[in-house]
Formats: structure tokens, sequence, C-alpha cells
């Protein structure tokens, strides 16, 4: 593909700047077991990115109507804050230093997540990086999850930015779906699933790391029009 100008930057959250996606899975298959229900990764790959509703839909076609996902859901973010409030959350490898970089040439960053704010206000703040955000959208914010590319243009707009000249950092398929549907420049940085031959050829780049997306930027693969602070 062609140089891309780039004048924003969005990120998702859970699994790309933080690897909270592993803690949710397990939950969620802890959860399972000790209820009766078989949530493996083969589905969870399924839901991820999408809004509370829609995965509820979800559970509820593959295990029946009377499944009690408003329980399980509250048990497994109970297990998961407890585990962050113990642990702290990890942050995932080159997130520091390419905010840093972006902070460096004057490039605005956002944060657009299926998660809530709550959730998303306490990562960035306890991981110190809540500051280097223009501003953060939450699933709550639209009516369709993604690959809907919805959550993604409500950012750009109020970033002030075309979709072509705005950056989506990804890992989830439905999340890079959600990045090509809406004429986003996308940037998969896989974490728990692998992309597809459909993803490899209709995204920018698929990156091992958010380190490797400062690369794509020294050499010009990305460029933007600010000056250096």
């Amino acid at each position: 593909m062609q140089n891309k100008l780039i004048k924003a930057v969005i990120f998702d959250q859970d699994g790309l700047m933080f690897d909270s996606e592993r803690l949710v899975a397990e939950g969620w298959a802890e959860i399972g077991k000790r209820r009766g229900y078989d949530i493996n990764e083969e589905f969870l790959k399924t839901v991820r990115g999408r809004s509370t509703a829609e995965i509820k839909a979800a559970f509820q076609e593959k295990f029946g109507e009377d499944v009690p996902f408003d329980e399980m859901n509250a048990e497994k973010r109970v297990r998961t804050y407890d585990y962050i409030r113990k642990c702290g959350i990890p942050v995932k490898k080159g997130l520091k230093e390419l905010l840093a970089y972006l902070y460096a040439h004057n490039i605005p960053a956002a944060v657009a997540t299926s998660s809530s704010r709550e959730w998303t206000e306490g990562n960035l703040s306890s991981t110190g990086i809540a500051a280097y955000f223009k501003l953060s959208v939450y699933g709550e914010m639209v009516s369709r999850g993604k690959p809907a590319p919805d959550i993604f243009l409500l950012a750009a707009e109020k970033l002030g930015e075309k979709p072509e000249n705005c950056l989506v950092l990804e890992d989830s398929l439905q999340g890079n779906e959600a990045a090509i549907n809406g004429g986003f420049v996308g940037i998969m940085v896989p974490d728990l699933t692998p992309p597809t031959e459909y993803l490899k050829q209709n995204l920018f780049a698929v990156c091992s790391s958010l380190s490797d997306v400062i690369t794509l930027f020294e050499t010009g693969r990305l460029y933007c029009e600010n000056t250096a602070r």
C-alpha cells in the first residue's frame, strides 16, 4: 500500500493496550465450567469487540435463552477487577513508547473501546497514560458495536479528522473489520486471534507489537504534517 498521511491515532483498549483479554477469557472459562457452560476460545473470539447487548445475544444463541448471562458477566467483571486491584493490569509491549512518540510529533490520540467508561478511565489512570489521550469514546455511546464502524467514526468526528487520515490500532477480528468498514487506515496487532486472509489483504499492515508502529512512522510508511515538539 502507498504511504499514508496520519493526523490522529485511535486506540482500541483491551488486548491492544492492555493484556486484559486473557484475564477475561480465563474468567469466562472458569465461570462457565462452574455453571456447566463450555465458554471456549473459539466462541469468545467471535464476540470480542462487540457491545454487551450483542455479546448477550450471542450467548443466548449458543447456550439458550435461559443462560444467566447477566449474572455470569457480573461474576466475570468482579473476578477481573479483583485481579487487577491485586496485581495491576499488564501493559502491552511498545504502548508507552508509541504514545510518547505521537505526543512528541503532535499527533493526537484517542481511545475507542467497547468497554465501559469506569473500566477505561481506571486502566488509563492506573498505568499513568491518561494524559496522552485527547478523548475517549465508549461502547455505550453508539448503537452498533464492532464490526460496525460507528465507534471509530464517532472518535474521528470528535477529533475533527476524516477516517482516511486516522490510524486505527486494533487486536480483534471485529475491531479490524470495523476499521476497514469505516474507511480508516487500519493496523492489526494480534493478541489472542491471528488475522484472517481478508484482514491481511485489506488492512494497511499487521504488526507483531505496538513498537512496530513506531517503525512505520520512522520509515515513512506512515507520516504526519506536524512539527515535532
